[in-house]
């Protein structure tokens, strides 16, 4: 029984995920949300328009006319607000239920005080599209649809004749149902399509062991990095020290941890955004307009942080301002001074062949 109520919380406040998983393919939803509320407030005002253009030729539609100018100018705001204003996703969220409101509304109106004698269709309608044309918790759209169905009752109840308000009343509480079931249905294979599509890539672009960009994330991004900078762009690259030996010695596991805590260390000082795991233990980090003596004291720490746990790292750093920027000649430089600090670590120690063997046939 608990976990039959744990589920059906999951369906209606997290579409079918896990509040984690519905966090993460927010920032989707919500970018999905927008355009969908570009392209269909566009359909609503097209509609409303022609509606307006053919009461003056047809007696029966002319005697709604006032009804399709009145939600014009809204629909009209919302449009011009979703495309020019840059929105939180609360205030997307807000437009989305203010446009929906104003088409339930519509339909309310016009099957009730409009059109009393007849059945109603376009609010049924309504009810069995709307839920699709966005993406968000189930539970608000159904409150949603509730309170419009209670509100069509009400002025069918007051202005419908008595002929038709009984099928009209049985005809909205059965595809609100329907409409509710289907729309959380649908919302939950959105938000699950969403979710795949994030795995898919983090598992593209994350290195799983360490959780930092992987090398195909590190190439993506490369050449994007002169565009970001205003000043100049720092490049560290670091290799771990002794990764072969501790993994001879104490296991592949203890390998991992040394890994870890050196890919931890280097996000905390540099962000997650900007460092890469770019082969077994080599790493890349970069440092957009910092100074000097700013990028030093972050790789000293580096250094420093890694030492209080037993490992050691080297690490090569080359800064260029970004009128002389060449990415390639940039990491070169880098490397270059990597290699240079490794010889000394392993010369430090006496252990030559020990480098050499690490180093194995890289330049």
């Amino acid at each position: 029984m608990k976990h039959r109520m744990n589920q059906l919380w999951k369906n209606l406040f997290y579409a079918g995920l896990d509040p984690k998983e519905y966090d993460q393919i927010k920032g989707e939803v919500t970018k999905s949300n927008v355009q969908n509320l570009q392209i269909f407030t566009v359909v609503a005002i097209t509609f409303l328009m022609v509606m307006v253009a053919l009461s003056y030729w047809i007696p029966d539609v002319r005697m709604n006319r006032w009804l399709y100018f009145v939600p014009m100018p809204m629909i009209i705001a919302l449009f011009f607000i979703s495309k020019y204003c840059p929105l939180k996703e609360t205030h997307i969220l807000i437009c989305i239920y203010t446009f929906v409101a104003i088409l339930y509304g519509f339909g309310c109106v016009l099957g009730t005080i409009a059109d009393p004698d007849d059945q109603t269709v376009t609010f049924v309608a309504l009810l069995l599209t709307v839920p699709l044309l966005f993406t968000d918790r189930p539970i608000r759209m159904i409150v949603i649809n509730l309170i419009f169905m209670l509100f069509f009752v009400i002025i069918a109840v007051l202005y419908k004749e008595k002929v038709v308000l009984a099928v009209d009343v049985m005809d909205v509480c059965v595809f609100g149902t329907i409409s509710a079931v289907v729309g959380c249905y649908m919302m939950k294979v959105k938000c699950q399509r969403y979710f795949y599509e994030y795995e898919v890539a983090v598992l593209s672009e994350m290195d799983l062991l360490t959780e930092l960009n992987n090398r195909n994330s590190f190439e993506q991004r490369l050449n994007a990095y002169p565009a970001l900078c205003n000043h100049s762009l720092g490049c560290i690259y670091a290799d771990a020290n002794g990764l072969h030996a501790l993994n001879n010695t104490k296991g592949h596991e203890a390998g991992d941890q040394m890994l870890k805590m050196i890919a931890k260390t280097l996000k905390e000082q540099f962000g997650a955004r900007d460092v890469y795991r770019i082969g077994g233990d080599e790493f890349v980090a970069f440092a957009i307009d910092h100074d000097p003596a700013c990028l030093q004291k972050k790789i000293s720490a580096v250094q420093r942080l890694t030492e209080e746990h037993d490992y050691h790292v080297s690490i090569g750093s080359a800064q260029k301002i970004c009128a002389e920027l060449d990415m390639d000649l940039l990491l070169k430089e880098a490397e270059k001074e990597m290699y240079a600090a490794k010889k000394r670590y392993y010369e430090r120690l006496g252990k030559t062949d020990t480098m050499r063997s690490s180093l194995g046939n890289r330049p």
